[in-house]
This record gives structure tokens, C-alpha cells and sequence, in this order.
């Protein structure tokens, strides 16, 4: 659970940093992983 919490904080942190391009980049490689798990 903490490293869970730990991720999700340095997640925002990131996002807040790089932008809406970071969140962009980072939602499209987790739909390019959801495609191939669910093929």
C-alpha cells in the first residue's frame, strides 16, 4: 500500500511538471498494453 501511495504521489507530481503531454504519452502506452492483454 505505501509504495502504491508513494507511485501515485510522484505520479501527480510528475503530471503537474511535464504537462498534459506526460499524461497524454502515459495514457496512450496503458491503452497500447490494455489492447494487447485483452487480444
Amino acid at each position: 500500500m505505501e509504495d502504491n501511495a508513494a507511485i501515485r504521489i510522484w505520479s501527480e507530481k510528475m503530471q503537474q511538471e511535464k504537462g498534459d503531454s506526460l499524461t497524454k504519452g502515459y495514457m496512450s502506452e496503458l491503452w497500447n498494453f490494455t489492447c494487447i492483454s485483452v487480444t
